[in-house]
Order: C-alpha cells, then structure tokens, then sequence
C-alpha cells in the first residue's frame, strides 16, 4: 500500500496531544510512560521533554497567530513540519471550525494549571494569555447573532473573509447555504462552554442569547433504548453512536453530575450489549476504512461511520472494529475493567499490534486491517488509560469561580431529557462473545514470545496483563475465572 507521512493536521488532534503533556507535569504514570520513549531519543528527563514539547507548540501557535491574526488565535486544518505549522492551500485556507479548537482549548487550559503548578511562571503565562485571546475572539469569530433559529448561535465553520485583518465581526461569516450550528450533544458542546464561561456577552446579546441558545441544543436531547435479554437500556442518542463521540467527557468533569454519571455509564453498557448480542469482537467507531493487501484501489485513507444504528440518528454500518471503540469504557472507573477486556480482545487480531503500537482497526472477519495510524484512533485510548484531564480542568473551573456554572449547565441539560426515566442502570456490562483468530503477525515483530501463564499468580497485577491472555478459546478455563475474579468483573457466584 502506498506510504508516507500525513503533513497536516487539526487542533483536534493536538487537544490530546497538549492533554498528554500536561498529565506527564501532573506525574500520571501512563503519561510519563508514554513519553519515555521520546524522551529517550533526547537523552533528558520526562519533564525536560514534555516542557521542550510545550514550548515548541506555544510558539507555533503564536507564530500562526502573527502571521495569520484572522484565525483569532484559532486553528484551521493545516499543514506541518518540523519547522511548524502552515495555512493549508484550498478550503481550510479561509475557513476555521469551532469543534475541533473546542477540543484543543482545554487542552491548553490543562497545560497552562499543571505549569502554573510546577512554578514554569514563563511559559504558564504564554498559556494563559493565549487561552484568554481565544476567550476574547470566540464570539468575534465564530457567533451568528441573525436572529434566525435556523442560524442563530456558534457557527461549526465561519468563513473568513481577510486571514490578515485583525479579528472584527464583519470579518467573519457563513459559505452560501451553510446553516451549521454547533448544537450538538457531544464534542462540540466543549467550545460552547468555553465561550459561555470565559467569553464577554456584552455585545451579543447577553444572558438572553446565551439563554437561547442552551434551549436550542435542549432540544437535540434525545434518549433511545437498545433492546437486552434482560431489559431496555436507555442511552443519550449518538449521531452515530461512535465512541467518537464521548471525546468531551475526557476534557471536562461531567462525571460529577450524578444523572450525567449514570446517562454515560448506561450508553457505555448498551455498547457493550450490543457487540456481545451480535458475537462482535470489537467496538465501533468512525475510522479508517480497511484495505486488501496488494490491491491499491482498496486504498482510501478515509474516515467510515460505524456505530450502532438503533442507538444513533444517523444509519451507520457495523464492518470494521476499532481498538479505540472501547475508550469510552477505559476512561471510566466503574467500566474501565470490561473496557480492558474489549480492548485486549480487539488487539489480538492478526497484525493489530506491530512495531507502532495498536492497529487502526480490522475487519469483522479479522483479514484485513486499515495500513495507517490516526491520531484519533491510538491517543484517544492512551488519554482514556490516564483518566482524562477532567480532575485538572476541574481545578481551573475553581479557580475561576465558573465551576458552579459548569454544573448547573450540564446537569441542567441532562436531568430535563434523562431524570428519573432511566432504564437498565441495574443491567451489568458484558463481556466479548467472540474472539478473532491470529494467523498473522507483521513481520518486524516475530509473534509473542511470551509464554503462557499456568495461574493468575504468574502475571503481573495489571487487569490488563491477566486478561491479555483470556480470549474466548479460554474464556472458560478456570485461570480466567480467577482472573475474571481478580479483576473485579465478577464474584464468586458469577464467576
């Protein structure tokens, strides 16, 4: 298959990026580790690299900024190297979208506490003045205030007229016939916080517009059952109802709102359900496509729906799993156990881990694989094992005396949809039913040398290591039961 480097890039993918780093300051094991590598080529330690990263970004970032003021301080798709980041030529040239730089911004803001923390006074102040520019320029660029319910609100993509002009009202605006609204429930709701929390309303309508425009994705709650053996399990309704979609609950404390606790965890189970019912191995999630081996035509480096179409607005497709199907459940401390087992089941496919860590993703009958690594199919899952950011950006929401807010907004939204009409918080999550078989191995590994443990005593404690083994071949051994068991994924009796 045809092979290079990909030379752009998104603020989606440098939120997780900045979110890593600022976990590695706030000494997250998974994090260090995950840096090790990096740093080892350097010769330095952990915290000498992640501030070197830190600061190599924040200039790009400024740079970008003097040179294009149009953007705001916001990131369009882009070009890079290692010498920086530059303006991509056709669409994105004058376009800029909301979503993705909701995502980056609180990564910014994790990194900015967690330096402010360690005393880099410096460099937390380039953070932070950054963090406040985009606060000043995120109505400026991005509100549409046509009073219009069709358009009325945060743009998902403004058009920029001059890229050179300071950041101006009459500089921004909407391609003929774009009526994009970012209304949606899942990531994009990150930059609507942002912006309602730390942007000045003065000139846009105040607490009225805000107001409105918190009704207007109210009524974008929707809630869907999926059908089990033993009982409906009700769930927020997904676009597609792709583990894409959770990215917000990595960068915020939603967790803290008991009913958007128990909402996540339920959508989390109905996950699980449904690949179980359906003997799938893995998890869905939009991803690259697969490709054949050999055949150049199957080659299309493109992002594919996959989901769950009962659960969804939108029809998807059920062809391809993906590793990083099963953040959502890693990321959670009550699920992270059975996403342990979903994502193991899922690695143990035929060349899903090589020399680059896990695979993109393969398909159902486990022949093929997609021959690219994606930012948003391998990080997510690494930011899911630290546990997300949200304990740090919750510290920054206190800081400000905007936490209260916070919470009021987001259980608010989701106690009017979901409040005391819940049903299955009392089902349990499943485990696979299936498993695939490894015939293949990319060659630079040479297959597992590892041998196989006779008792659980022989591994390491990590849930991860125990039930690496556990595939369905063994499920039933008593080894796994003991594992099962260790792991909290069962009692003796269910066991």
């Amino acid at each position: 298959m045809p092979a290079h480097h990909h030379d752009f890039s998104a603020a989606s993918k440098e939120s997780v990026h900045i979110s890593l780093l600022a976990l590695a300051l706030d000494n997250n094991p998974y994090a260090i580790n995950f840096f090790n590598s990096s740093n080892e080529l350097l010769g330095g330690d952990v915290q000498s690299y992640v501030l070197d990263q830190l600061t190599r970004k924040i200039t790009n970032y400024e740079n970008f900024n003097k040179t294009y003021p149009g953007f705001g301080g916001f990131l369009p798709w882009y070009n890079a190297n290692d010498t920086g980041i530059f303006l991509m030529s056709g669409y994105w040239s004058q376009r800029v979208p909301s979503l993705d730089n909701g995502e980056m911004i609180w990564g910014l803001v994790a990194a900015y506490k967690k330096l402010a923390d360690i005393g880099q006074t410096a460099l937390a102040a380039r953070y932070k003045n950054y963090i406040d520019m985009l606060a000043k320029n995120a109505l400026i660029v991005f509100m549409d205030t046509t009073n219009n319910d069709t358009v009325f609100g945060i743009r998902t993509v403004s058009l920029i007229n001059d890229t050179k002009a300071m950041p101006t009202t009459s500089n921004y605006g909407r391609d003929p016939g774009d009526t994009g609204l970012l209304n949606d429930p899942y990531e994009g709701e990150l930059f609507l916080l942002f912006a309602d929390l730390f942007s000045d309303w003065s000139n846009f309508g105040g607490q009225a517009s805000k107001d409105r425009i918190w009704a207007g994705k109210q009524k974008n709650e929707f809630i869907r059952s999926l059908s089990t053996p033993q009982g409906q399990i009700s769930v927020e309704q997904g676009w597609e109802f792709s583990s894409h979609e959770k990215w917000k609950y990595m960068e915020l404390p939603y967790f803290d709102s008991p009913i958007v606790n128990q909402t996540y965890l339920n959508g989390e189970k109905a996950r699980t359900w449904f690949s179980y019912m359906n003997n799938y191995a893995g998890m869905f999630a939009a991803v690259t496509n697969i490709s054949v081996p050999g055949r150049n035509d199957t080659y299309n480096p493109n992002y594919i729906g996959e989901g769950i179409t009962p659960l969804a607005e939108s029809p998807t497709q059920n062809t391809i799993v993906t590793p990083y199907g099963a953040f959502p459940l890693l990321l959670h401390p009550v699920s992270k156990p059975y996403g342990l087992v979903w994502y193991a089941n899922m690695l143990s496919g035929s060349k899903m881990q090589g020399p680059q860590g896990s695979t993109e993703s393969i398909s159902l009958d486990g022949q093929y694989i997609a021959p690219i690594n994606t930012w948003d199919s391998k990080i997510t899952s690494v930011m899911a094992f630290c546990g997300g950011i949200f304990d740090i950006t919750r510290d920054y929401l206190n800081q400000t005396g905007t936490y209260n807010r916070f919470y009021q907004l987001v259980d608010t939204l989701y106690s009017t949809t979901f409040s005391g009409i819940l049903e299955g918080t009392n089902i349990d999550f499943k485990l696979p039913s299936a498993a695939f078989t490894r015939t293949q191995t990319f060659s630079s590994c040479g297959g597992s040398n590892t041998p196989s443990p006779s008792t659980c005593s022989d591994m390491s404690s990590d849930c991860f290591s125990y039930l690496s083994f556990c595939n369905v071949q063994s499920y039933h051994s008593q080894m796994c039961k003991q594992c099962r068991k260790t792991c909290n994924l069962c009692s003796d009796t269910t066991c």
